[in-house]
């Protein structure tokens, strides 16, 4: 009778340890509420697309780099090499972004880290953007003079270049200020609406 009891009592533990190992994943993590869920899969989305364009340009510029066989070719690659460590450290942040929370967060903290990656991603396209939004005039110059003349050391001769490339930087610099614009424009809204969420959350 005795061991019956007991294995009657083993056979309880082992179902509530099942049990209990069943049910932890349900309670890790969940989703968060709908107007947060909403916030953060929109500003997702305009983020995700963002990275796809950079790889909408730099897929032709492998193409034509493995065509070319002239110094227009390392021009091309140096392009590419530089756009894809960008869209890659985008990617970095953008795997932080979170659309659910686990049992040691809670909503605002999960929303304050999405928060602080939304503006990492964003402050490392303007940095791009002051860098290379100048440059893209006299690059797309130089990769033209390289495809006459085939080599830089005959297009860094060709006369009047510094003026040209000088030019070229003065007519990239107002797309700075058109490409902060079209950056409010699409995401302005959703981050003072996920801050307000957030606000929200403190009070």
């Amino acid at each position: 009778m005795e061991n019956s009891i007991n294995l009657q009592q083993e056979w309880q533990n082992m179902n509530a340890e099942f049990t209990a190992k069943d049910t932890t994943p349900a309670i890790a993590t969940y989703k968060l509420d709908h107007q947060s869920h909403s916030l953060i899969s929109s500003l997702l989305f305009k983020l995700k697309w963002k990275l796809r364009w950079i790889r909408i340009i730099s897929v032709p510029m492998l193409v034509a780099a493995f065509f070319i066989k002239n110094d227009l070719q390392y021009l091309l690659l140096a392009f590419l090499v530089t756009y894809e460590l960008c869209r890659i450290l985008g990617l970095v942040e953008l795997k932080k972004i979170k659309t659910a929370i686990d049992f040691n967060s809670n909503t605002k903290q999960v929303l304050e880290d999405n928060l602080i990656a939304i503006r990492r991603i964003l402050r490392m396209e303007n940095i791009f953007g002051y860098i290379f939004l100048p440059l893209s005039g006299p690059i797309g110059l130089i990769a033209y003079r390289l495809y006459v003349h085939q080599k830089f050391a005959i297009v860094f001769s060709l006369p009047n270049l510094t003026l040209q490339i000088g030019l070229c930087i003065l007519i990239g610099i107002p797309f700075i200020i058109l490409a902060k614009k079209m950056n409010d424009s699409i995401f302005k809204e959703p981050i003072k609406d996920l801050r307000d969420k957030i606000k929200e959350l403190s009070a």
